[in-house]
């Protein structure tokens, strides 16, 4: 797989092995907060990805937290 690059502006960024849900192959999902909001995109596919602001980033993370405590 490529290399995962800093992109312009970025501030912070995670980066996860995770599984693609319509082929089940391998991938990297990462998040990078950029902005004024974070966006969230498999490595390697140029068109994909979800661009969320802050807020809704927040809402996000918080649902994901809420299911594992």
């Amino acid at each position: 797989m490529d290399t995962v690059m800093q992109r312009k502006n970025e501030r912070g960024r995670s980066a996860v092995d995770g599984r693609r849900i319509d082929d089940a192959q391998a991938c990297t999902v990462v998040v990078h907060e950029v902005g004024s909001g974070w966006t969230l995109y498999p490595h390697g596919a140029g068109q994909l990805g979800v661009s969320l602001e802050m807020a809704a980033a927040v809402r996000v993370a918080e649902a994901i937290l809420a299911g594992v405590r």
